[in-house]
C-alpha cells in the first residue's frame, strides 16, 4: 500500500489533480459562480478521469520497465563467473608444509611400526623390513625438505638427525641372520658380549633420541597447527 500511494502522490497527474482540486476550492468560495457549480462539478469529474487514465498509463508503464529490470538482472546473475582468489606464495608454502608435516606424522604411527617396537616393546636386537623401510623412506625422501616456519624446521631438523643416526646405528650393528635383520651377536663381535652390550646400550640412546624427537615435531606441528587444514 506504501508503494501504491507514494506513486499516486509523486506522478504528474497527481499535480494535475492537485491543482484542479485547488482551483476549484477557491471557485467555490466565490458566490458569483455557484450558479454554474454544475459546470464546475463536470469540469472536476473530467480532470479526475484524466487523472485515472494517466496513473495507469503511468503505473503500467512503471511496471513494464520493473519487469525489464529484472530480466536484466536475473541474466546478469547468470552469466556471472565467481573471481577465483588465487593463493598469496605464503599460503602455498603453508600448504606445502602442512602435506610434508601429514606424511610424516603418518610414517611414524604412534601405536604402530617401529615407533611402537621401540617405545612399548623396546627392543633394538632385531628390525624387521617391515619396520625400517618407513626410517629409509623418510630419510631419502626427506634430504632436501625445508619447513618455512623456523621452529617447525628446527624440530623436523632435530628428528631428521635421530633418524639417520638410528638407521646409521642399525647398517652398521646389524646384520642378516636366518633371513632376519638382528643386532650382531656377542661370539661373532670381534670384542665378544662386553661388544654386544656396548652396541645395545647405544643402540637404546639412539632409539630414545629418535623417538623423543618424533615427539617433539608431532608437538610442535599441532603447535603451529599444521596439519587443521
Amino acid at each position: 500500500m506504501k508503494r501504491i500511494g507514494d506513486f499516486l502522490v509523486n506522478t504528474p497527474s497527481a499535480v494535475v489533480v492537485s491543482s484542479a482540486a485547488a482551483v476549484l476550492f477557491v471557485c467555490a468560495l466565490i458566490p458569483p459562480l455557484h450558479a454554474i457549480a454544475w459546470v464546475l462539478l463536470l469540469l472536476a469529474v473530467l480532470v479526475v478521469l484524466g487523472a485515472v487514465v494517466g496513473w495507469s498509463r503511468t503505473w503500467n508503464h512503471l511496471q513494464d520497465r520493473i519487469d525489464a529490470l529484472a530480466s536484466e538482472s536475473a541474466g546478469a546473475h547468470d552469466d556471472y563467473i565467481p573471481v577465483e582468489l588465487s593463493q598469496t606464495p605464503q599460503e602455498e608454502l603453508a600448504r606445502a608444509d602442512a602435506r610434508i608435516a601429514a606424511d610424516i606424522v603418518a610414517g611414524f604411527p604412534e601405536d604402530d611400526g617401529i615407533v611402537r617396537r621401540l617405545r612399548i616393546e623396546a627392543e633394538v636386537t632385531d628390525f624387521p623390513e617391515e619396520l625400517t623401510a618407513p626410517l629409509t623412506t623418510f630419510l631419502a625422501d626427506n634430504s632436501h625438505t625445508r619447513f618455512d616456519e623456523p621452529q617447525v624446521h628446527r624440530a623436523f631438523m632435530s628428528l631428521y638427525r635421530a633418524a639417520r643416526a638410528l638407521d646409521q646405528w642399525i647398517r652398521t650393528e646389524t646384520a642378516q641372520f636366518d633371513g632376519q635383520r638382528v643386532l650382531v651377536p656377542g661370539d661373532t663381535r670381534e670384542g665378544g658380549w662386553q661388544a654386544f652390550a656396548d652396541a645395545k646400550r647405544s643402540g637404546e640412546e639412539h632409539a630414545d633420541a629418535f623417538l623423543v624427537a618424533r615427539s617433539e615435531f608431532s608437538r610442535v606441528v599441532l603447535v603451529n597447527r599444521l596439519l587443521e587444514d
